[in-house]
């Protein structure tokens, strides 16, 4: 019988040595940035197949109130018992290994859950942490140039600062406004881009950052959580 076991992609592994020489932000490209981004996201790893390995719960998040269009919901709500990529981001940002490489992540997501059949079961959701400007028209905006599936890739924002800081301490999202030299809010951030793989009970199995955000490697991981069997799966029956 082959034992199961949790995998790191020798990607991973670069990336862990890059960010032991000090903390990198998304919005801080790296010494080697070459090593991060691959523009069609080919893995320089084979992803190991479906179900042949563990993605043991990291954390567990609550349900968060968010505004989808000027609609006031939950997180728990959108989620509905499916699988949850979720990533952070806010409109305005431009760095390449920011906020565009993780919608550009999320785009080809979205169009593997669908050629694959698994629109029924998979969620993504995009959450703004530009409380101030990403209003409902930005959203739209930002949706639209990333050629999103608004019944199968939501984006939402916070309807307080107050309830943007519990979302982001909640999956353990940084975010720092940056200043000029006058004091004076640039309308950019800084935080270490991360998109989220959460299960139907509201557990996150997975964490991708630069290097390591592989579109083929998400789908495998969603793959992998709705065909376990164990204390972190949901049955048909049972309620989120």
């Amino acid at each position: 019988m082959t034992r199961l076991r949790r995998w790191r992609p020798l990607s991973s592994l670069v990336l862990l040595a890059a960010l032991a020489a000090g903390p990198t932000s998304a919005h801080e490209p790296p010494p080697a940035e070459e090593v991060y981004i691959q523009g069609d996201f080919t893995p320089r790893f084979t992803p190991p197949a479906p179900g042949t390995y563990e993605l043991p719960a990291i954390t567990r998040v609550g349900s968060f109130p968010v505004l989808e269009r000027g609609r006031a919901l939950r997180t728990q709500a959108l989620l509905a018992g499916k699988i949850g990529v979720v990533s952070f981001i806010y409109t305005a940002c431009s760095e390449t290994l920011g906020c565009p490489l993780a919608s550009e992540a999320m785009r080809r997501i979205q169009h593997q859950v669908a050629h694959e059949g698994l629109r029924e079961r998979v969620v993504l959701l995009s959450v703004t942490f530009d409380d101030v400007l990403d209003r409902a028209s930005h959203l739209d905006a930002y949706a639209q140039r990333w050629g999103a599936d608004r019944s199968l890739w939501h984006f939402v924002r916070a309807p307080s600062e107050q309830s943007l800081e519990a979302m982001l301490a909640g999956f353990g999202q940084d975010r720092t406004k940056l200043y000029d030299a006058h004091g004076r809010f640039t309308g950019r951030y800084r935080h270490t881009l991360k998109v989220f793989l959460v299960d139907q009970r509201g557990a996150v199995r997975n964490i991708y950052s630069t290097g390591f955000l592989v579109p083929q490697v998400v789908i495998n991981d969603i793959k992998t959580v709705l065909n376990e069997r164990g204390p972190d799966r949901l049955s048909p029956e049972e309620p989120r």
